[in-house]
């Protein structure tokens, strides 16, 4: 009886949902917003480049604001999520300063507390379960990662070279967005040969996100018509049940008339019976 309680107390101090692909991408951007602070706060980097990397950082600090309100949210108790699941953490985490860059790493915590605690097969239902949903959203983590992480490579790369376009990391950014698309407008382009490695890479992923997201939206498309088919399946039934309904209601009125026709017909042969006896006599 001692341990009951202990238990529902754990139970209400954490977000009180299990792991999910959701949970694995915040983890990522989390220790990616982590090492984004290294050249921020220790690297020299020029006004331009800052700039670049104070933008995205404030992105990600609105991504995980929206996942501190989103586990708030779906918390069976707020108060316990709150004060002892770490809620107060993720919420100084999600704040855009670099001081509180580092309560970030508490969502990496729990998440590696729950990944130890897990076997390979329940590793696996996490990646599999809404399997569409779940490339999709690891797809986008990975395509921002890659964008900033080859765009800085390329810049290196590119910017002793006397005849590059690549320059400064907004033109470099700048252009792995447009090569990842695939739209390639020609204005950048590299001329050494990492900077045209890490091209053939972004071109090869763009084309795997297209894939991906040409594969996500038929799945979705199907799901829908699969569950507007059963719907309207459901529906036929329905109204065929109702059909056998009102034919046997009606069978069975039309049988209860003959039945009062019959016993009318009875008694006034009964009736008839009697005057005639009476007359005669």
């Amino acid at each position: 009886m001692a341990a009951t309680p202990t238990t529902n107390n754990n139970t209400a101090a954490n977000p009180a949902r299990k792991l999910t692909a959701y949970d694995l991408a915040i983890g990522i951007l989390a220790l990616f917003s982590l090492i984004l602070l290294i050249p921020l706060i220790f690297g020299n980097v020029s006004p331009s480049d800052k700039q670049v990397f104070i933008i995205l950082e404030d992105s990600l600090c609105v991504v995980f604001l929206f996942d501190f309100l989103r586990s708030l949210r779906l918390a069976p108790n707020k108060w316990a999520y709150f004060l002892k699941g770490g809620g107060w953490l993720d919420l100084l985490g999600s704040i855009p300063f670099y001081a509180f860059a580092i309560f970030r790493a508490a969502r990496l915590f729990r998440i590696v507390q729950q990944l130890r605690s897990m076997t390979g097969g329940g590793f696996r239902r996490i990646l599999y379960r809404r399997l569409a949903e779940s490339t999709l959203l690891f797809t986008l983590v990975t395509a921002l990662i890659v964008i900033f992480t080859i765009s800085w490579i390329v810049l290196e790369a590119e910017k002793g070279n006397p005849h590059a376009s690549i320059t400064t990391y907004p033109t470099a950014v700048w252009w792995a967005v447009v090569t990842i698309t695939t739209v390639g407008y020609g204005d950048y382009y590299p001329v050494t040969a990492i900077g045209r490695i890490g091209a053939v890479i972004l071109m090869f992923f763009g084309l795997g996100i297209i894939a991906v997201l040409a594969s996500y939206l038929s799945t979705t498309f199907i799901a829908r018509q699969r569950r507007r088919e059963a719907q309207l399946a459901g529906e036929n039934e329905q109204d065929n049940n109702n059909d056998e309904d009102e034919e046997n209601a009606e069978d069975e009125t039309s049988a209860n008339l003959e039945a009062e026709l019959a016993a009318i017909k009875e008694e006034l042969a009964a009736l008839r019976k009697v005057f005639e006896e009476r007359y005669q006599a």
